[in-house]
């Protein structure tokens, strides 16, 4: 059963929910932001022949940035002591990698039994969105997000950077950001950049939806978080372009403009974070 936290004095006390519902929203959460990567044709194929490291690397910024959204979040008001925002990010992680695995398997797209590295790389693969939704529904689906009205620059930077995960991640394996990018010269890349800045900004500062930047006018909301919100979506969709492979055999060039294509969905989802995280 749920039991009840004293959040300390003068605070009300908060209902911590049982280890079946907790898993529940985990589950919720991975299938809510990962389904689309699950049933990815190129992600089945590219989490059986991405480079080791680079699959390694994938998985070390996944676990990072799951105990980073525990250590802000949670499941409740009393886990700000590390052995708990540990723990919250340990059942997200638990239940992303589960979530997939079935997932894969049920869809055949998988066989561990029988093949069980190539089921593990192709589950470690998808994990990065499954990860950070189950994260994001143990805490923020439920009551006792520990999260306040305002944060830390540096923490709105992090959010950004996650938003920009979930939905970067669910198309860069797709062979339409290759064929995109192919198709857009240096102009139609910069109208591009534009076109992301301005999508940016209605969603951080003009729009009026709940959690907007209201302080401090549109031009320091556009300098300190459109330009960098789009500056942070831009390197993760590079970093996971580069993770799969995706830049390998082509130029600069060709590289920069794979990310800005991506960097569309990435930086809507930098500006996002910001509203619902």
């Amino acid at each position: 059963m749920a039991g009840t936290t004293d959040a300390g004095p003068g605070r009300p006390r908060v209902h911590e929910p049982d280890v079946g519902v907790s898993a529940g929203r985990a589950t919720g959460g991975a299938l809510l932001f990962a389904l689309p990567l699950f049933m990815t044709m190129e992600v089945w194929q590219l989490g059986l022949s991405i480079p080791r490291y680079r699959l390694a690397l994938l998985v070390a910024a996944t676990v990072v940035l799951v105990v980073f959204l525990s250590r802000l979040f949670g499941a409740g008001a009393t886990g700000l002591r590390r052995r708990d925002y540990l723990a919250d990010a340990g059942v997200a992680l638990v239940m992303a990698a589960l979530v997939a695995a079935v997932a894969m398997t049920v869809f055949g797209v998988v066989v561990p039994w029988t093949d069980w590295p190539g089921a593990l790389s192709v589950v470690a693969f998808a994990a990065l969105p499954a990860a950070v939704g189950a994260s994001f529904a143990r805490s923020q689906l439920g009551a006792g997000s520990r999260r306040s009205e305002t944060e830390a620059y540096g923490t709105e930077v992090l959010l950004m950077a996650a938003g920009a995960v979930v939905l970067a991640a669910n198309i860069a394996p797709t062979e339409e950001i290759v064929l995109l990018a192919a198709t857009a010269g240096p102009l139609l890349s910069a109208v591009v950049v534009v076109l992301s800045l301005l999508l940016m900004h209605g969603f951080v500062y003009r729009v009026g939806f709940k959690g907007q930047e209201v302080e401090g006018g549109p031009l320091r909301a556009f300098l300190l978080l459109t330009t960098v919100g789009y500056a942070v979506a831009l390197a993760v969709s590079a970093y996971l372009l580069w993770t799969f492979g995706r830049f390998d055999g082509v130029d600069a060039s060709v590289a920069l403009a794979r990310s800005v294509v991506l960097a569309v969905p990435a930086s809507l989802g930098a500006a996002a974070a910001r509203l619902v995280l």
